[in-house]
């Protein structure tokens, strides 16, 4: 009995301590990528940018080819891409942050890396108060007098979801 013990206490803690990896950041010709503790090469470098010296649980970098973030997880996994904003990966609130899908779409995941909403709306603001503005139609306009640098998204049918994606009323 005593050694199932063991055994089974031995296996928790292996696995707790794989999926408790942290990545290091490195830099290799200019370009960025995460090394674990035993320096194994676990995210290549091939990032233009690492926003992350250290990754615990979910690190960003920038893409190199297209420039959309992408997020991985602390075992190099590649997750999603990330919403951009104010130049770098989307604030976390209310622990959800905005994702993207190759189509531009927009969705949610949460601070672990699981994704809670399904990119599918044009437009999401952040979670305010337990819910969020979205539009499924609409574009991307420039602030008048900002010469480009400014933008808003314009749309007639706006409408509020709850943290599961369902819509709400207001």
């Amino acid at each position: 009995m005593v050694r199932i013990y063991t055994l089974a206490l031995w296996l928790f803690a292996a696995v707790a301590s794989i999926q408790a990896q942290t990545l290091f950041q490195v830099e290799r010709n200019g370009l960025y990528g995460y090394k674990n503790a035993a320096n194994d090469t676990v995210i290549a470098c091939e990032y233009i940018h690492a926003c992350n010296d250290s990754i615990n649980t979910l690190g960003f970098v920038f893409n190199s080819r297209n420039g959309k973030i992408i997020c991985f997880n602390n075992k190099g996994e590649r997750l999603f891409h990330v919403f951009n904003y104010d130049n770098g990966p989307d604030y976390i609130q209310e622990g959800l942050f905005r994702i993207e899908d190759e189509n531009g779409l927009i969705g949610f995941a949460d601070s672990t890396g699981n994704v809670a909403i399904t990119p599918q709306f044009k437009f999401a603001f952040p979670f305010n108060d337990g819910k969020a503005k979205v539009t499924f139609e609409g574009e991307l306009k420039d602030v008048p007098g900002s010469n480009g640098s400014k933008h808003y998204w314009d749309s007639t049918n706006w409408f509020y979801i709850d943290r599961q994606g369902f819509q709400i009323k207001q």
